[in-house]
C-alpha cells in the first residue's frame, strides 16, 4: 500500500524506505507536534505522535496530514527530550532497586509521512544508582 495523497509531498510518502533507530536521533534535530506542546503530563506515563526534521522540512509540517489535523506546531529539541528524565530507588516490595525513566525515539512511518515518530517513555531498573548493572527494561507505547 502506499499514499495516494495528492496533498502530501511527494518526499513525504513513505513507500517502504528504510526506517531509522533511536540511535539516528541526534541532539540538534528538532520534533514537531501539531497542535500540541511536546510535555509530559504530571503522573503520566503515554507516548507523542511528531514529525522529525531529519525527514520533513519545516514549511511542510502543516501539510504532511490528510485530512489537515492542526493548523499550529510546536517543537523541541531531541537533546532537551533527552536530558529530561527521572531516577527514583525503590527500596521495598517488589522491583527494588534504582528506577529510570527516559525517552526513547521510535521512527513510525506511515504510508502518507515518513517523518512519523513516536516519543516513548524507557524504564530501566538498575541494581545501583551509577547505572552499571541493569536488572531489566521496559518500553511503555500507546499499548501498554
Amino acid at each position: 500500500m502506499s499514499c495516494n495523497s495528492q496533498l502530501i509531498p511527494e518526499y513525504l510518502h513513505w513507500n517502504n524506505r528504510k526506517q531509522f533507530q533511536d540511535t539516528d536521533y541526534l541532539d540538534e534535530h528538532r520534533l514537531y507536534r501539531v497542535g500540541n506542546p511536546i510535555e509530559f503530563p504530571a503522573g503520566t506515563i503515554t507516548a507523542f505522535s511528531c514529525k522529525w526534521s531529519c525527514l520533513i522540512k519545516e514549511e511542510d509540517v502543516l501539510n504532511s496530514n490528510d485530512p489537515p489535523i492542526g493548523d499550529d506546531y510546536q517543537y523541541c529539541l531531541i537533546e532537551s527530550l533527552r536530558q529530561n528524565f527521572l531516577k527514583k530507588e525503590k527500596t521495598e516490595g517488589t522491583n527494588q532497586g534504582w528506577h529510570k525513566l527516559s525517552c526513547k525515539f521510535e521512527h513510525s512511518p506511515s504510508e502518507c509521512d515518513y517523518s512519523h515518530t513516536h516519543v516513548l517513555i524507557r524504564h530501566e531498573i538498575y541494581h545501583e544508582q551509577e547505572e552499571i548493572n541493569k536488572i531489566e527494561e521496559h518500553v511503555y507505547t500507546y499499548n501498554i
